[in-house]
């Protein structure tokens, strides 16, 4: 939403037939699908942060969007560098998300929900147990899959009433019951990977915006990553602080991070990643490995769009947080790997905290 001020756009591509239907192609050795994003990298004056995010995700994830790199040429005119990017949806064959709807019996068997600013169908917008209990306090959820061509209101508010069931289960006495609670319903490590990549590169929209979780025909609930943009200290606004964790105060973790068991996993999947794919010298090594990949598409990008490192175009506040050079961006980027990931490994262990006893009393006082 926020990249629409941009004078570098991004755009949704639809691929249909000369009589208008879905037409699922391949693109670029990706799987056949009709819907496709192009994102443009220009606040990211490094091109790669999605890039290498959702590839990071990709590796320590069920599933991940797939991604290619391209140069986008539109009615002539020369646009730069450009991410293709796998929608967040349902695909044929195991491709994408494994969810699916019949709408000839008005059933599913998985669905996709997106937190962010809403949609513009009423059908698609619901309010669940998080937005009548107030546990949201910015934001919307809607649905994303199944699209409007194959949404009911029966079906809108049978999936509105499940989700529901799940997030009152969380906010309930018995939410780590190891029988009946959320482990049940949920693949922890989805959860955990998405608390972690998320943390690590400070992507602070995770929680609130641009959040995405589905329910796979196994009916269970996992996490699916969008929009690193802002990610590595990336905001307009204002500078991230480094040296604090916030996913445990978001929605569904503010539950979840008060099971012990939870909080285990959390932190001995960090220390086994930083072994290998949030490891200083993989990053760095991806980064450059990226680059030189790129090659002389990076100089064609910053000729179209090198007036951005100018002082008449300061995006990020406060002003001397802005780049002035593609080689600033790097090392800008480099070096916020470089110090979160020291902090988080002398204070990944802090995460305890949130499921010490003092602190799940109120939650857990009764007797089972």
């Amino acid at each position: 939403n926020s990249s629409r001020q941009f004078d570098k756009k991004g755009y949704k591509l639809t691929l249909v037939t000369d009589t208008e239907e879905n037409n699922p192609q391949a693109v670029m050795g990706m799987d056949s699908h009709h819907e496709w994003m192009l994102h443009g990298p220009f606040l990211d004056k490094t091109l790669i942060r999605n890039y290498l995010c959702y590839n990071l995700a990709g590796e320590i994830m069920g599933y991940a969007p797939n991604v290619r790199f391209c140069e986008v040429v539109m009615n002539g005119e020369y646009l730069g560098l450009y991410l293709m990017t796998e929608s967040i949806t349902a695909g044929e064959d195991g491709t994408r998300l494994d969810v699916s709807v019949d709408k000839k019996d008005n059933t599913y068997s998985g669905y996709v929900l997106r937190l962010d600013r809403g949609s513009d169908s009423v059908l698609k917008n619901i309010d669940p147990f998080s937005i009548y209990s107030q546990r949201i306090s910015n934001g919307h959820i809607n649905i994303v899959y199944p699209g409007n061509a194959n949404l009911s209101e029966e079906l809108s508010e049978s999936i509105r009433q499940d989700f529901s069931n799940f997030e009152h289960m969380l906010y309930t006495f018995d939410f780590d019951n190891s029988e009946y609670g959320y482990s049940k319903t949920v693949d922890v490590d989805s959860f955990v990977n998405y608390f972690l990549l998320n943390e690590f590169t400070c992507n602070y929209d995770a929680g609130s915006f641009s959040t995405y979780i589905y329910k796979g025909t196994d009916g269970k609930f996992r996490m699916c990553v969008w929009d690193f943009n802002n990610a590595f200290d990336n905001y307009q606004e204002q500078a991230v602080d480094r040296k604090i964790f916030t996913l445990q105060e978001c929605l569904w973790y503010f539950m979840m991070i008060k099971d012990e068991d939870f909080t285990d996993e959390l932190i001995a999947r960090y220390r086994k990643l930083r072994e290998t794919y949030f490891s200083e010298a993989y990053l760095n090594n991806y980064i450059d490995e990226t680059i030189a990949y790129l090659g002389p598409a990076i100089d064609r990008n910053f000729e179209k769009w090198g007036y951005s490192f100018t002082s008449d175009h300061n995006q990020l506040y406060p002003i001397d947080r802005n780049l002035r050079s593609y080689d600033e961006a790097v090392a800008q980027l480099k070096g916020f790997i470089a110090e979160r990931g020291s902090w988080m490994d002398e204070n990944i262990e802090i995460l305890r905290q949130y499921s010490a006893p003092s602190k799940t009393k109120l939650f857990k006082e009764h007797t089972r």
